[in-house]
């Protein structure tokens, strides 16, 4: 099966309000199984689930914004 860009779903960037489905600290990755079917992990849970996810879910599509842990806010962030 090819997997094609309609195939796909748009998501938008996870939020501070976003959380993890299993401890509900803040979501840096989206697992998403078919339209509407998703789950969210934080970064520790998605490490410790990975691979059997990718090998039960080839299909899967991930959202992976781990990139982002530990960023410091820029400084507009905190003026208001």
């Amino acid at each position: 099966m090819t997997i094609t860009a309609e195939m796909i779903p748009q998501t938008d960037p996870l939020q501070i309000a976003d959380r993890c489905d299993q401890c509900g600290a803040q979501a840096f990755v989206r697992v998403i199984f078919r339209r509407n079917k998703d789950l969210l992990f934080c970064g520790h849970h998605y490490t410790r689930h990975e691979s059997a996810l990718t090998t039960a879910h080839p299909y899967a599509v991930v959202y992976d914004e781990r990139r982002r842990i530990n960023r410091k806010p820029s400084l507009s962030a905190n003026a208001a």
